[in-house]
């Protein structure tokens, strides 16, 4: 008997490892979503992008917008859908069952919240679920003290290799280069972030292909927390496994690692990793309130989590947030019979974690035809919490838009930061919309303090999330994206290919991008 009726196995993995289901939780599951998935109705998604009778947009007012953010508040179901999504699903992995299970439930909470279109598309992709890792001193004997903890990293097939270490401090490219030589057949140690005063994150991906380049065979993360919490992640942004093992460990292993080196002989350690990958399919899970005009104002959260706990402040609590305020706006058009100008479209991620494979192969799919052009702008809530601010990544021209936006929320009681922020990164799903120019807003939010330095780890529950926090967030969105759809002229222009190369150098990405082999300006 199968439990797994979510669009039946896609995969040819035995489920045993951490990310894994137990029969009876994801039997416990599917009682709650109901028997079996419905499937995307055969007009759709084609006929989703169509474009609609043009009509006359009328900005609301801020006192409309206060009422649409405490419509919001007094029905929130944040709690509600965290009682599912993170207390029975957990960890939702792409492709395997927890995943399944996590996009039938977003798509019936869609067509329970009466939002008018819900569908799914599907995206090929490299899946991926550890098994083993293991890290050992060789020489000099009794050199490591301490038992050394650690986890294989995301894309990381299976290695064992024997070679001594090099600390390579942060991993950034000015402290690979300075080791010279002695990076070539090493195993690299790497502390997870940059140092003071770099001026820009540096991302694990850019680490290892750093270390790879520079002829290492291997590459340990250092976690810089105290206690056991070990960061996973990708280690490739590519669409491949890694060349060479990494994996991270806990701050008590570094410490080990680091003592040893400071002697006077060479550290060797051998260092296995036993994982699983097949190239595999997973579900984006998509809604809409269908507009007068052909644009789209689109707002997403990737749905996927790693394997580790809950996945609820990386990211349960933008999946929350993005369903609160679909729920907010589906039930606002219902009650007052209004249609927004633009079509308000949301938007489920899967493969995140592996690379952005879902948003990524949504924008694709929309180049081809040119479908881009109509996004007048995208909204991407990943990792929320109590709202702060409104902004719009190197666009200090969002300003008078977001000003009446501010406004209305603040007669609602939500006091935001006056100033629009401007700044942005990449490494997450509003990436490859911003590489084709598309305007990104922003809510600025922040995290409980306990919830600092949680996510990716065992640590990632349900307890440190701020769930009335993410109901704001939830209802300021809903504002902003009301603002939005229904503005006359908003003002944001789609960058020229030009101009995206020159914004995104503004906002410090270039480096990394180029690193990472998608930079495609001079």
């Amino acid at each position: 008997m199968s439990f797994f009726p979510v669009k039946a196995p896609r995969l040819s993995v035995p489920f045993s490892g951490p990310a894994a289901w137990s029969a009876v939780t994801v039997c416990c599951a599917l009682l709650l979503l109901g028997a079996g998935c419905a499937e995307p109705p055969e007009d759709l998604p084609a006929d989703a992008d169509a474009p609609a009778v043009e009509a006359a947009a009328e900005a609301p007012t801020a006192q409309e917008l206060a009422a649409l953010v405490e419509r919001s508040l007094e029905g929130s179901q944040v709690q509600v859908n965290a009682d599912t999504l993170l207390d029975v699903i957990g960890a939702r992995v792409s492709a395997l069952p927890s995943g399944d299970s996590a996009e039938a439930f977003v798509e019936r909470r869609l067509e329970a919240y009466a939002v008018p279109r819900v569908w799914r598309e599907s995206f090929p992709f490299l899946a991926w679920d550890r098994r083993d890792a293991s890290l050992e001193a060789v020489r000099p004997e009794g050199g490591v003290e301490g038992e050394l903890s650690i986890l294989s990293l995301g894309h990381v097939g299976s290695y064992e290799v024997e070679a001594p270490l090099v600390d390579a401090g942060y991993g950034t490219a000015e402290e690979i280069e300075a080791l010279g030589d002695r990076v070539e057949g090493a195993i690299v140690l790497a502390d997870v972030g940059a140092p003071e005063g770099y001026g820009r994150g540096v991302h694990r991906t850019e680490k290892v292909t750093l270390a790879t380049e520079a002829g290492a065979v291997g590459f340990i993360q250092l976690n810089t927390q105290e206690g056991p919490r070990i960061p996973v992640g990708v280690a490739t942004l590519g669409d491949e496994e890694t060349e060479i093992p990494a994996v991270a460990a806990d701050q008590a292993s570094g410490q080990a690692l680091r003592g040893a080196l400071a002697g006077q002989q060479p550290v060797v350690v051998r260092l296995s990793v036993d994982n699983w990958m097949e190239r595999a399919e997973a579900d984006n899970v998509l809604g809409e309130i269908p507009g007068q005009s052909d644009e789209i104002i689109l707002v997403g959260a990737h749905l996927d989590s790693w394997d580790l706990a809950q996945g609820a402040v990386d990211n349960g609590s933008g999946t929350l947030a993005v369903l609160d305020l679909a729920r907010a706006l589906a039930e606002h058009v219902e009650a007052t019979g209004e249609v927004p100008y633009r079509t308000i479209r949301f938007a489920f991620w899967m493969g995140e974690e592996l690379g952005l494979y879902g948003s990524r192969h949504y924008v694709e799919t929309r180049l081809d035809d040119d479908r881009i052009q109509r996004y007048a702008a995208i909204l991407n809530l990943d990792v929320v919490g109590e709202p702060v601010g409104l902004g719009a990544m190197g666009r200090p021209d969002a300003e008078p838009f977001l000003q009446p936006v501010l406004e209305g929320v603040a007669q609602a009681g939500i006091d935001l930061d006056e100033a629009v922020g401007t700044g942005g990164g990449i490494y997450s799903d509003h990436q490859p919309f911003l590489m084709q120019g598309v305007p990104v807003l922003t809510v600025r939010s922040q995290q409980r303090a306990e919830a600092a330095g949680v996510g990716h780890t065992i640590d990632d529950t349900r307890d440190v999330i701020d769930e009335p926090g993410i109901a704001r967030s939830a209802a300021v969105s809903a504002a902003l994206l009301w603002a939005a759809a229904n503005a006359p002229d908003l003002e944001l222009e789609r960058w020229s290919e030009e101009e995206i190369g020159r914004r995104l150098e503004e906002l410090g990405v270039r480096d990394p991008l180029e690193r990472a082999g998608e930079w495609r300006w001079p």
